[in-house]
C-alpha cells in the first residue's frame, strides 16, 4: 500500500504518525529513522523534508500533511538541489563522519534560511560518526536553532550514544513483507509478475534492494556469483578460506553487503535444517540449501549466523577488517566436497 502523497511503499504507522504531527504543528527537532539497511529510511527522511518546506498546502505558509510533489520547494527537494536540505554523509576516502562535517552543519544551522521556513539536516547512516563527532552533534541537540530539523538514519539505534538517542525522536521502522514488495514492483515499476515474485522474495523485506535488483541486471548475477563461492568455503581448507579473505579487499560497505548476504543465507540453512525450507528467502536455491543443511545441521548453522551477527558487530566497532573475516572463516563449518 502507498501512502499518498508521501509515495513512500508500507510504513504507514511512522507516515500516521509524521502527518498526526504536522497537522498539529508540533514538530519535533531531531528525528531518527531506525530499521535494517535499504528499507527506505533515507527516502522517508527525505519525504519528511519535502513536506516540512511544501508550500502547496492549504496555507502555504505551514507545512501541510503530505507534500504536494508539484510545487518548487518539492520538486527542488526531489531534485536535490534545495538549498535549505543538507545532506551528511561519510566521504568515500574518509572511515568515519568527523566533526570538521558537524561544524560545518552547526555553521550552516546558525544562519538563516535561504528559501524554505526551516533548515533540514540530513545524517545519513548517524553510526558513522566518530567519537568527537557524535559528542559534537549533541550541542546542536541539545540547543537547536528555532528553525533546524537533524533527521537521522541508522540501522541500529543501540550502537549511538544514549544521550543522543535521548534527544530525537526514534521512529522505528520495520522490514515489508513479499507481498507488499511484490505489488509495489508489479505497479510501480512494471515488472512482470514471475520475476517480482522472486525479487521480492529475495529482497527479504527490503524494497531498496528490491528495485535496485531489477534497474541494475548485475546485481542478482553478483548475488549468484557471491554464493556459488559461499556455498564453497565449508568445503575449502584454512589456508584456500584465507585466500578468499586477502582478495576481498577492505571496502567496509561492500563488506558490509556481502555480511548481510551471508546472514541470509545461513538463516535459510537453519530453517532448511529444521524442515521449514518453504520459508527460506533464496528460494532459488532451495535444492542446495535442503542437501547442505542436512550435512551442516541446525547446531552448526545457528552457530554461524551467531558468528556472522558478531563478524558485523566487529566491523561497526571499527575491528580490522581482514583479522575479522579471518575469525568468521575460522568459525564456517567444514563438510567434505
Amino acid at each position: 500500500m502507498q501512502a499518498p502523497g508521501w509515495n513512500i511503499v508500507g510504513h504507514e504507522h511512522i507516515v500516521d504518525i509524521l502527518r498526526r504531527t504536522l497537522a498539529a504543528q508540533q514538530v519535533r527537532h531531531a528525528y531518527l529513522f531506525a530499521g535494517p539497511p535499504r528499507i527506505g529510511k533515507s527516502l522517508l527522511a527525505r519525504r519528511l523534508a519535502q513536506t516540512l518546506l511544501c508550500t502547496g498546502g492549504p496555507d502555504p505558509h505551514i507545512s501541510p500533511q503530505e507534500p504536494c510533489n508539484n510545487c518548487l520547494s518539492c520538486r527542488k527537494v526531489l531534485h536535490g538541489n534545495h538549498p535549505d536540505v543538507h545532506i551528511i554523509t561519510k566521504a568515500a576516502d574518509k572511515q568515519f563522519i568527523v566533526i570538521e562535517q558537524v561544524r560545518a552543519l552547526q555553521s550552516d544551522a546558525a544562519r538563516r534560511t535561504m528559501e524554505g521556513r526551516r533548515n533540514i539536516f540530513i545524517i545519513e547512516n548517524a553510526q558513522d560518526m566518530n567519537v568527537q563527532a557524535a559528542n559534537c552533534i549533541l550541542k546542536t541537540l541539545e540547543e537547536p536553532e528555532p528553525d533546524v530539523v537533524l533527521l537521522l538514519t541508522v540501522p541500529d539505534a543501540g550502537v549511538l550514544l544514549p544521550t543522543i538517542i535521548s534527544r530525537v525522536q526514534m521512529l522505528s521502522m520495520q522490514l515489508l513483507t513479499s507481498q507488499q514488495i511484490k505489488q509495489a514492483l508489479i505497479e510501480r515499476w512494471e515488472v512482470e509478475p514471475e520475476e517480482a515474485t522472486l525479487v521480492a522474495a529475495l529482497a527479504a523485506g527490503r524494497l531498496g534492494w528490491a528495485v535496485q535488483a531489477v534497474e541494475d541486471e548485475d546485481l542478482l548475477d553478483e548475488r549468484k556469483s557471491q554464493l556459488e563461492l559461499l556455498t564453497k568455503i565449508p568445503t575449502i581448507s584454512t589456508v584456500q578460506r584465507f585466500d578468499f579473505v586477502q582478495r576481498q579487499g577492505t571496502d567496509s560497505e561492500k563488506l558490509r553487503h556481502m555480511l548481510e548476504l551471508w546472514l541470509l543465507w545461513w538463516r535459510d540453512m537453519v530453517l532448511a535444517a529444521n524442515g521449514c525450507l518453504d520459508l527460506t528467502v533464496n528460494v532459488d536455491m532451495r535444492d542446495l540449501l535442503k542437501k547442505q543443511s542436512t550435512r551442516i545441521g541446525t547446531h552448526e548453522a545457528e552457530r554461524m549466523v551467531r558468528a556472522i551477527l558478531q563478524t558485523q558487530e566487529s566491523l561497526d566497532q571499527n575491528v580490522n577488517a581482514r583479522v575479522a573475516l579471518e575469525v568468521l572463516m575460522l568459525d564456517t563449518p567444514s563438510i567434505k566436497a
